[in-house]
This record gives structure tokens, C-alpha cells and sequence, in this order.
């Protein structure tokens, strides 16, 4: 009985020395924190082309509670994962653009809320059908992601364009923060 304890203890102290190195490091939006370069904690994976400076992964993440016929509450949260961020090229404009797709996430979170809210209104109570509508504005987020790769450190003018955009399509949504 004590070898099987004494087994069971190492194999217990094992996984979670194991699963402390793959601890997750999210960064949840806020308007009085802006990204820094210590946010970007991941491995610049090998192979990188050179064109390639940065690497920004945003999660759009939903939590659910329902009582048995009610409406769904749904929090919804925009967030960096830390670990899978990488940042090759250091230079202010390249943080300037990452901060302004984390605030395109942030918007689109934004959106969905607002459906969030409209659904419970009218009192919808199929938790699928909150899914897809999360599900749906998700890829729309992640549609602008990809097309907003473009570098543009070198063209401040037009990062402070997109900078005007998002502050005011989040101004737009204001109610719908967190």
C-alpha cells in the first residue's frame, strides 16, 4: 500500500510540474491598458520569413449559464493568449498595430453582446443559437485579422486613420463593454 501511495504521489507531483510549463497566460482587454513588448511571450517559431515581424493571437472566449428554460447569460471576453504571441521586429509602429487588432477584437466582442442582449430580449432560450451568433461574428473578427496583416510601421498616418476608426467604432458600442 505505501509503494502504491508513494507511486500515485510522484505521478501526482509529475503532472503538475508537466502542466505548470503549459500554463496558460491570457490578457484580457482594458481601455487603461495598452499592449506592451513583454506581452508577446511565445517562441518566434524557426523558419520565419523575413517579412514576417509579429504574431498577435486574440481569442474571442464565452462562458454560459442557464437555468432550465430561461435565457442564456452569456460573458463574452476579448483576450491575448501570451504564449502563442510572438514579436520579431520591435519597433513602436508594430506594437501600434497589434494594439489595434486587439482593438478590433475588442469591437467585435462588442457586437456580440449586443446580440447577446437583443436574443435575451426576446427571450430566446436555445443556447445554440447564441453559439452560432458568437460563432459567426468570431469569423468575421478573424476575417479582418487576416486582413489587416499588412505592415504599416513605416505609414504612421495610416495607423493613425485605423487608430480613429476603431476608437470611435468602440465609442460606437461603448454600452457594451465590459
Amino acid at each position: 500500500m505505501t509503494k502504491a501511495v508513494l507511486k500515485a504521489g510522484f505521478f501526482l507531483l509529475f503532472l503538475t510540474l508537466t502542466f505548470s510549463f503549459i500554463k496558460p497566460d491570457y490578457l484580457e482587454w482594458d481601455t487603461k491598458r495598452k499592449l506592451t513588448f513583454a506581452d508577446f511571450k511565445g517562441s518566434i517559431p524557426k523558419g520565419i520569413s523575413s517579412g514576417s515581424a509579429v504574431s498577435l493571437t486574440t481569442i474571442i472566449s464565452y462562458e454560459t449559464r442557464q437555468e432550465q428554460g430561461k435565457v442564456p447569460q452569456m460573458t463574452i471576453l476579448n483576450l491575448v493568449d501570451r504564449n502563442s504571441s510572438w514579436i520579431k521586429v520591435k519597433k513602436q509602429g508594430v506594437l501600434d498595430l497589434q494594439q489595434i487588432k486587439f482593438d478590433y477584437s475588442e469591437l467585435y466582442v462588442r457586437k456580440i453582446r449586443k446580440e447577446m442582449q437583443e436574443m435575451n430580449k426576446k427571450k430566446i432560450t436555445d443556447k445554440q443559437k447564441y453559439i452560432a451568433v458568437i460563432s459567426k461574428i468570431a469569423a468575421q473578427s478573424e476575417k479582418r485579422q487576416r486582413a489587416n496583416q499588412v505592415l504599416l510601421e513605416e505609414q504612421p498616418h495610416l495607423i493613425k486613420i485605423m487608430q480613429d476608426d476603431v476608437r470611435d467604432s468602440l465609442n460606437l458600442y461603448k454600452s457594451f463593454a465590459k
